[in-house]
């Protein structure tokens, strides 16, 4: 019986695992954009890929084209479809570089730790547009992408209070 408690303490007084690997089958791992409706739309961004690609968009016409929509955004839940956001992808342009393996991976990783539970927000600015990084989180199962915030910076400032989500951010505004 003591035995049993010193191997159970043991276990349980384990750090957690601080990764968790995306699965095979997706493709989208992150994404940063700007977005301002003051003005005039505008709409711009990247994306990156499970291969370390960037890859850039800017959308600035017929936004208000209700019957002719030019860009597939997530429902309130943060919930696209795979196939509306390979949509948005081939609105986009692949950049020369891409980003190290090594860095990739040690982010990629971190992606299903985040979680979207506490977020604080503020509204301190008025018709400057916000710059939004977001991490995404694959099902399989339903083909569904779900968007998750990571920090918001602009009209609002939304800071995801996750630990992972504050690292995969910071490092997300180092890529220019």
């Amino acid at each position: 019986m003591l035995l049993t408690l010193i191997i159970a303490g043991l276990f349980f007084s384990c750090e957690k695992d601080e990764t968790s690997v995306p699965p095979l089958s997706q493709r989208i791992l992150f994404e940063c954009f700007y977005i301002n409706y003051a003005w005039g739309y505008s709409h711009s961004g990247f994306f990156i890929d499970k291969e370390g690609k960037i890859m850039e968009y800017s959308q600035r016409e017929n936004f208000f084209d209700f019957n002719n929509p030019v860009w597939n955004f997530p429902d309130n839940e943060g919930n696209i479809s795979e196939q509306a956001l390979m949509e948005n992808l081939q609105k986009a342009t692949v950049r020369d570089s891409l980003i190290d393996g090594v860095i990739l991976k040690k982010y990629a990783d971190l992606i299903y730790l985040v979680t979207d539970d506490d977020i604080t927000e503020s509204n301190p600015m008025a018709d400057a547009g916000s710059i939004i990084y977001t991490c995404y989180q694959y099902n399989e199962n339903t083909r569904v992408y779900k968007q998750i915030l990571l920090s918001e910076n602009g009209d609002w400032v939304k800071i995801n209070n996750n630990k992972y989500a504050k690292q995969i951010s910071d490092w997300l505004k180092t890529i220019q």
